[in-house]
């Protein structure tokens, strides 16, 4: 039992290290080894475990128990792989429009595997809370992800460089915008899904706050 786990462990750093400096070892194993394609589905669920970590400050403000504010951290993992999926599909459909013609049904899995580890970057998502460089620290990790797609398709899929951006930019646009189009398709349940899990709207920002205690501070001048 600790071997595996051991085992387990040492396979999960080794996949993410080796995925953020471009290693093909990385990708090839997860588009062949359902093992490893497990394994980063699980990176890209802690993905979304550290974003929601580097917002936990937002929870804490917002008094969220621990039970809840475990759940709020196992939602937004969940939604890290969802957008995986859609992203992998999404990469699938579109390839046919490249001169390299349809990919296989059972590259489908492959192509999950290649973008849920491409989130390994994110791991360090939950720095993006840090002021002054936060905002700019999630859009590095975002475009460090999206070179990661492009070159796991390449040398995973043995997809032209071309046709790996093509596949993963058009991929990504697609995700994003079902994305966005279900979020606000379906922003009165998320509300209160995430009212649910949280307990909270989650609408007391670190910035409302620091923008009432400054209130408190001088009354006069923000009256």
């Amino acid at each position: 039992m600790l071997a595996d786990l051991f085992a387990f462990l040492g396979l999960f750093f080794d996949l993410a290290w080796s995925a953020m400096w471009f290693g093909t070892s990385a990708f090839v194993r997860a588009a062949l080894s359902p093992e490893a394609r497990n394994t980063a589905l699980l990176i890209a669920f802690l993905a979304g475990v550290s974003e929601m970590t580097g917002q936990s400050v937002i929870l804490v403000i917002n008094r969220i128990p621990l039970y809840r504010f475990l759940a709020s951290l196992a939602f937004t993992g969940v939604t890290y792989i969802v957008t995986a999926i859609i992203w992998a599909l999404a990469t699938i459909i579109v390839a046919p429009l490249t001169q390299i013609g349809t990919l296989a049904p059972s590259e489908i899995a492959a192509a999950i595997g290649i973008i849920a580890l491409s989130f390994s970057p994110r791991l360090f998502a939950f720095l993006s809370l840090a002021p002054y460089f936060g905002v700019a620290l999630a859009n590095f990790l975002e475009a460090w992800a999206m070179a990661l797609v492009v070159f796991g398709l390449h040398v995973a899929l043995d997809m032209p460089v071309g046709a790996a951006l093509f596949c993963g930019s058009i991929g990504w646009l697609l995700s994003y915008g079902l994305r966005t189009y279900l979020g606000h398709l379906l922003a009165r349940p998320l509300g209160r899904l995430r009212v649910l899990i949280s307990g909270s709207a989650l609408d007391r920002t670190p910035a409302k706050i620091l923008d009432d205690l400054a209130k408190r501070i001088n009354p006069e001048r923000h009256s």
